[in-house]
């Protein structure tokens, strides 16, 4: 999974994307994606992402998936691996899992997103799971590792367009420099991905707006528990007044009542306040553990 079950890791952002190629003769194309943490700004975590046929998979240290390429493919479609490996940017983990992964390879293109622009770490794995489920199956011909890099690569630059791409070196979607056939899919990975996160903002607007609701009318109904109490102490004071007005010698002893009613009054206020705010706590407490649950079930839609 790309996204964990805590809203930490969702806030992550997208720093860079390097699209790689092997230079062995199968030329195999994987992307590295750059994450960097929302808090400790130093922090930076490595995604690597590619496509491959797989017979059987393993997995790593880091409880990702990659799946073992056959050593011949039978039929042009078989099932594919899309693998996600993560790991944090340090130099002897990135380096040996490539190596030992890929082998020899070169960086042809970077994609730079600036700080104001970057997309989050959610926003990239609804596109991968769109993805995913655009070609559930590997094809040679169309869904191939040339494909799934280059839809991805295109696909963030059509979503997120102040990115900045720089070019090292020719030699994207080809093989021995001939442009490698696959299918064209970016502007429907766009569409998909449009719809899905509308789908997203939708929802948490909707719980959002409910959560508002149950808000007002508990404070509604609080307001309500207390009011007949104010109102008698109201009534009280205003008794207590018309006492003293009728007689003199009475008149130490009213005001006293309605001081007394006064107190009681601003007693019975303070009270409903105070339940109020707790009504508030608790709702937003509820609302709170029900976003977490909605992003751990969207983390497990997304995979």
């Amino acid at each position: 999974m790309l996204i964990r079950s805590n809203e930490l890791s969702s806030q992550c952002q997208l720093e860079r994307v390097v699209h790689c190629k092997c230079t062995s003769d199968k030329e195999h194309e994987f992307l590295l994606l750059h994450f960097r943490h929302p808090i400790q700004q130093h922090a930076v975590a490595i995604l690597v992402l590619d496509r491959t046929p797989c017979t059987d998979s393993t997995e790593n240290n880091n409880g990702s998936s990659r799946c073992m390429q056959s050593p011949c493919i039978v039929s042009p479609s078989v099932s594919p691996c899309d693998s996600i490996f993560t790991t944090s940017n340090s130099g002897s983990a990135i380096k040996s899992y490539l190596s030992r992964t890929y082998g020899p390879f070169k960086k042809l293109c970077y994609l730079d997103f600036p700080a104001s622009a970057r997309p989050s770490a959610i926003q990239v794995s609804v596109l991968l799971s769109a993805l995913s489920k655009q070609s559930p199956s590997y094809h040679l011909y169309q869904y191939q590792c040339h494909w799934y890099a280059h839809t991805v690569w295109e696909a963030l630059k059509r979503l997120f367009p102040d990115c900045h791409e720089i070019t090292k070196s020719d030699g994207r979607s080809s093989h021995l420099g001939v442009k490698i056939e696959k299918a064209d899919s970016v502007e429907v990975m766009c569409e998909q991905y449009h719809a899905q996160w509308a789908r997203i903002e939708n929802a948490a607007e909707e719980r959002r707006r409910a959560k508002e609701d149950e808000v007002r009318q508990l404070r509604m109904e609080v307001r309500a528990q207390y009011q007949a109490e104010i109102d008698q102490a109201v009534r009280r004071a205003e008794e207590a007044e018309r006492e003293a007005e009728e007689a003199k010698r009475e008149a130490e002893e009213a005001k006293r009542e309605a001081e007394e009613a006064e107190r009681e009054a601003e007693e019975a206020e303070r009270k409903a306040e105070e339940a109020e705010r707790k009504a508030e706590e608790r709702v937003r407490a509820e609302w709170q553990a029900e976003m977490d649950r909605m992003r751990a079930q969207l983390e497990r839609q997304a995979v």
